[in-house]
């Protein structure tokens, strides 16, 4: 019975993990949220960022009560990091903190480009010609829909604004 109790406390510490990742995730972003400008219509620039960030908070806080009312659920097979390789997990972390911090310093672009690029590396692809083709379409086509189609905010990097030069793929003065 030992290993059940002990598979079952791995579950809900990981539950925990899960849970507060995405409260924190879901705070980050309401901040961020309140950085796009508002407008006079009812349903503004910055509600949708706004509903998906509350999501994101209630989500998280639903994980940690269900973890603490040891209401989370059997351990299925591959669950969790048991089996997983924490290497790769690692890297994939550290290439969404990469991407907040290209996102910061140099603007969105440049953290699709690198981080996509980053991403790749970190799943095993050694093929520079699709990885660094494929970031630079991903890059534009992402610049295009979000910033040029749907008008989302594409604030200035703090390090280096490279908007100036991405500025013709949405069309932007």
């Amino acid at each position: 019975m030992s290993g059940d109790a002990d598979t079952h406390n791995y579950k809900i510490k990981v539950e925990y993990g899960v849970a507060a990742v995405v409260l924190l995730v879901g705070v980050f972003f309401i901040f961020q949220a309140f950085t796009i400008d508002t407008s006079r219509e009812a349903v503004g620039p910055r509600t949708l960022p706004l509903i998906i960030a509350i999501a994101l908070v209630v989500s998280g806080i639903w994980l940690g009560i269900r973890a603490f009312t040891d209401n989370a659920g059997d351990l299925k097979e591959g669950y969790g990091f048991l089996e997983s390789d924490i290497g790769r997990i690692g890297q994939v972390v550290a290439c969404g903190a990469f991407f907040v911090f290209l996102f910061w310093g140099f603007g969105y672009f440049t953290a699709v480009i690198f981080t996509f690029v980053a991403t790749l590396l970190a799943f095993g692809v050694r093929n520079w010609v699709l990885m660094i083709g494929g970031a630079i379409i991903v890059a534009f086509v992402f610049q295009l829909l979000f910033m040029g189609v749907m008008r989302l905010n594409d604030p200035k990097g703090a390090i280096v604004d490279l908007r100036p030069y991405t500025n013709w793929i949405t069309g932007a003065q």
